[in-house]
């Protein structure tokens, strides 16, 4: 099916509107241990992974266990902590049905995390499943590849539904995905990062499964690499490190000619020792973005954290009381590890503070978050965006959208342009389910299901932007294999999801036609790894639910 072209387009003004390459100083070694502790690492992890299955139930949510800890010779707890110190996850519920008649407008601020999946997958590779509360189907939809086209300095909306095996046989499955611009000419990327890096003793704890096992502090230390390599040599970094309290690692400094220099910095002060001040570490790594941005700078701060804030302020409203917020100054969050990790705080940090949440568990997923989608995570295409979806109440009798309990917006605040919203990095795409109960009565193939509007802030222009279109009834694709294969993919994710998080809409167990029609798109999808991962998690998880 081909997507409908946008109705219109209103862009309304508002008021007041390198050096060379420093090739070869960040070394960036994916291949192999990183250092003495991975070897170490992985002769622990076949004992750490048979530890797992044994202590997981034969059905239920798996329990901690309370088997003494193995020691290593260093000291180090050989374990899988996640499975036994506790996580902080907020259950945001899950949406219901909406009688179409009652109100047929939904309104939702755009989210590109994609921490959930990630989180979840860590789990099931570890043999456990995910805690209900980890789950956000957003964020499992939003990790896979839209399949969108893009446009040079615009974004599209793309419209595609088809009947869904996972519902009942009168209701469809409609995908609303948003494509940012890969190509822009007014993108501004930070002139300045400041790194706030978490050195409390919790990030000397094991995270990884497999050859990648190691040590939290060692892949920070390694999304750092990745990122000095991907940054413009021109760029200034600063490091703060907190644990107890924070300390000023580095001033900002520009990276050319000192990318070496600055790495050595970080190894050797960022290590792991004491407890976790999150809030003096932040309002720290502020103050230093404060200093940039007054000198006319743009200033992305990335906090790298397990999250477990338990000195100072512990809670997201005290942090972001304390930080304040300033639109030249970005928030990102990039959580590492599991067990314990404070998934709450740092993805409200990202929520509140306009930025993104990502989670690295291993050197595969830094690459993904650092190099593949880099210009995304350093630069906005747009900040405060929003989707309103009217549907049509003589074609729709009702709708419930899938996940984005925790980005409502209220209907009339759609065109509040000081409501805050989401986030959108160059290139990076964000979508929306919506099962739809449709009326029996046969109605015009023209008529419209549903009119989709976006609003957004051109970061670098202030001007608003909103986008409509519409799909009409015509438009619904005959059956789910007709279906673009991107469409089904995130159909796949959803449905796994929703059953990983106890939905009411959901089976209690993986059918044998989610596993067929993950193992089939995966197979449509040949190059795309992804899709195929997604598929044997599916199967792990269906052992795991038995």
């Amino acid at each position: 099916m081909s997507d409908e072209p946008a109705d219109r387009v209103t862009v309304i003004p508002t008021e007041g509107e390198a050096s060379d390459e420093d090739q070869g100083e960040v070394a960036v070694e994916l291949s192999g241990p990183a250092d003495d502790e991975m070897a170490e690492y992985e002769m622990a992890e076949e004992s750490m992974a048979a530890d797992a299955m044994d202590s997981a139930p034969a059905s239920g949510r798996p329990q901690p266990a309370a088997a003494e800890e193995p020691m290593a010779d260093d000291g180090i707890a050989w374990r899988p902590s996640r499975l036994r110190e506790p996580n902080n996850f907020q259950d945001y519920g899950v949406n219901p049905f909406v009688d179409t008649w009652e109100d047929p407008l939904s309104t939702f601020a755009l989210d590109v995390d994609t921490a959930s999946y990630t989180v979840a997958r860590n789990f099931l590779e570890s043999g456990q499943l995910p805690p209900i509360e980890a789950v956000r189907t957003e964020e499992f939809v939003n990790y896979f590849d839209g399949g969108y086209e893009d446009v040079r300095d615009e974004f599209t909306v793309n419209l595609e539904a088809s009947p869904s095996p996972f519902a009942d046989p009168d209701h469809v499955l409609l995908r609303v995905g948003i494509q940012a611009p890969r190509d822009l000419s007014q993108g501004e990327g930070p002139e300045s990062v400041v790194l706030v890096m978490d050195r409390s003793g919790s990030m000397g704890e094991p995270t990884g499964y497999g050859s990648e096992l190691m040590r939290r502090i060692t892949l920070a230390h390694r999304a750092v690499e990745l990122l000095l390599s991907g940054l413009p040599r021109e760029t200034r970094v600063g490091v703060v490190a907190y644990e107890s309290t924070s300390a000023t690692v580095l001033e900002p400094t520009v990276i050319d000619g000192n990318a070496k220099w600055i790495m050595d910095t970080i190894r050797s002060e960022v290590t792991p020792g004491g407890s976790t001040n999150a809030e003096s570490g932040l309002v720290r790594g502020y103050n230093m973005a404060l200093r940039e941005a007054d000198a006319g700078r743009q200033v992305l701060v990335l906090l790298l954290s397990d999250g477990v804030a338990n000195v100072g302020a512990t809670h997201t409203d005290d942090i972001l009381e304390s930080i304040g917020e300033r639109a030249d100054i970005g928030l990102s969050t990039i959580g590492v590890g599991l067990g314990p990790f404070n998934d709450e705080l740092m993805e409200q940090l990202a929520n509140r503070a306009d930025g993104t949440y990502h989670y690295i568990d291993t050197p595969s997923e830094a690459v993904r978050v650092f190099v593949d989608d880099l210009d995304g995570l350093l630069a906005y295409a747009a900040r405060d965006a929003k989707v309103q979806v009217e549907f049509n109440p003589d074609v729709v009798l009702s709708y419930r959208l899938l996940g984005f309990e925790n980005r409502d917006i209220e209907d009339e605040a759609f065109r509040e342009d000081t409501q805050d919203a989401g986030e959108i990095g160059i290139g990076h795409s964000s979508t929306a389910l919506y099962e739809v109960e449709l009326t029996r009565r046969t109605r015009e193939e023209r008529s419209t299901i549903a009119t989709v509007r976006m609003r957004y802030e051109r970061p670098t222009t202030g001007t608003i932007v909103e986008l409509a279109t519409h799909l009409p009834r015509s438009a619904i694709e005959r059956s789910f294999d007709s279906a673009s294969p991107h469409f089904r993919l995130a159909a796949v994710a959803a449905e796994f999801a929703e059953i990983l998080r106890a939905s009411p809409f959901a089976p209690s167990d993986i059918s044998r036609e989610l596993q067929h029609q993950a193992d089939a798109v995966a197979e449509d999808l040949l190059r795309d790894a992804d899709a195929a991962e997604l598929a044997s998690l599916i199967a792990t998880a269906r052992r795991l639910l038995r």
